[in-house]
């Protein structure tokens, strides 16, 4: 009998330390995806304007009647017409994988109501996250999770139609 319980407790002191070393890869693992997106927010959100930046570029000559798109890389601001979408990317903590990237559309920053009460702005909070690999940057939130490359294009996109919901004489 004394054997029986001896073995138990062996299985039991093998099964307490599996445990515990999975619990720490798990930790391990946090640790690098914490640390991925640390080092990796800042530079994606870069890429992201620069993504937009060569959208604009290429699409202005394509949207024939529309208002072409203005790129204000310094201040985050794509325009279009008497909309704007702001980009802006807070990153308070440099060594923590805490941020915020928040994109909004609204009226543009001169434009004037004289009759009307401005738009209501939209506004959408996404986070960069680390892919499933763990070898890129995504932007989890409000659209789900989306590579650069497609917010780049969504917010292009939601520029155009906010605009066209909200241009003058509508």
């Amino acid at each position: 009998m004394s054997d029986q319980l001896a073995d138990r407790l062996k299985r039991l002191a093998e099964q307490h330390a599996r445990g515990q070393e999975a619990e720490q890869d798990q930790i391990d693992f946090q640790k690098r995806v914490n640390s991925f997106i640390s080092d990796h927010a800042r530079p994606e959100y870069d890429r992201l304007l620069g993504l937009i930046q060569n959208r604009v570029k290429e699409l202005n000559p394509q949207i024939g009647d529309l208002p072409p798109f203005v790129f204000n890389v310094g201040q985050q601001i794509v325009e279009q017409g008497n909309a704007a979408a702001y980009v802006i990317f807070d990153k308070p903590i440099i060594n923590q994988p805490n941020n915020a990237l928040l994109v909004s559309f609204g009226p543009h920053r001169n434009a004037m109501f004289f009759f009307d009460d401005p738009p209501a702005p939209v506004r959408y909070r996404l986070q960069a996250a680390a892919s499933d690999a763990i070898d890129r940057i995504v932007w989890m939130g409000d659209l789900g999770e989306l590579t650069s490359e497609q917010l780049a294009d969504f917010i292009l996109e939601h520029l155009t139609a906010y605009y066209l919901e909200h241009k003058p004489g509508q």
